[in-house]
């Protein structure tokens, strides 16, 4: 895929959907502002305690993965006819289609989540940032899972959906509870496993939605 090929897709995609991301980063500018912490701001992430590790993260993963997980059905076929047959008659595999396809709601996710720090950093309750790329990696891998539940229908389209909140789910009890040597380095280890177990589940949701959109008809669906 050119460069050229992958940027029209993305600014094709983002223009289509640019209300529907206005209002995504309204919102998460609104709930990161009014949400409630009841913690200091400064701290050290590494060695916060578990409350206050839950309380960081329990905002902007749930809600922002919420978002992300909206965006990413947004992309399914039939909400923007034009873009699907100009989609499927460019000379493009499934796989490159499907990431040039990932990328308008993933980059979307990302400005609401930042929108929602940058949010919080203003009522001066802001988690450090190693707690927001946490969030962050647990939201792009739950949007990139529930792409998946585009191409599906009925009871499938319903289990990926469940995924991608499941993801969210395992994302957070790794980033606040797994720190089981309860020493520093435990928690450098918690981290790292939450940003692996991100980075192993979007990879392997964006090679089945690359699989099941070269099977698919996206045209006549």
């Amino acid at each position: 895929m050119t460069g050229r090929a992958l940027a029209a897709i993305v600014t094709s995609r983002l223009h289509g959907e640019r209300r529907t991301t206005a209002f995504a980063c309204v919102t998460a500018a609104i709930v990161g502002f009014i949400q409630p912490h009841g913690v200091t701001a400064v701290a050290d992430p590494l060695t916060a305690d578990v409350a206050t590790r839950s309380v960081w993260l329990a905002g902007p993963i749930f809600f922002c993965t919420a978002i992300g997980i909206a965006l990413a059905l947004a992309q399914g076929p039939g909400r923007h006819p034009y873009l699907d047959i100009g989609e499927r008659s460019a000379p493009l595999f499934g796989r490159e289609l499907a990431r040039a396809k990932a990328i308008a709601p993933t980059l979307t996710a990302t400005v609401a989540a930042l929108f929602y720090w940058f949010a919080q950093f203003l009522s001066g309750f802001a988690a450090p940032p190693t707690f927001f790329i946490l969030a962050l990696a647990s939201v792009l891998a739950s949007t990139l899972v529930a792409l998946n539940a585009t191409l599906r229908s009925g009871g499938r389209r319903l289990l990926y959906v469940l995924l991608a909140f499941v993801t969210s789910a395992i994302a957070y009890v790794l980033a606040v509870y797994a720190d089981s040597a309860a020493s520093r380095a435990g928690d450098v280890l918690g981290v790292a496993t939450e940003l692996v177990f991100c980075a192993i589940v979007g990879f392997i949701a964006l090679r089945q939605y690359g699989e099941a959109l070269a099977r698919s008809d996206v045209v006549s669906s």
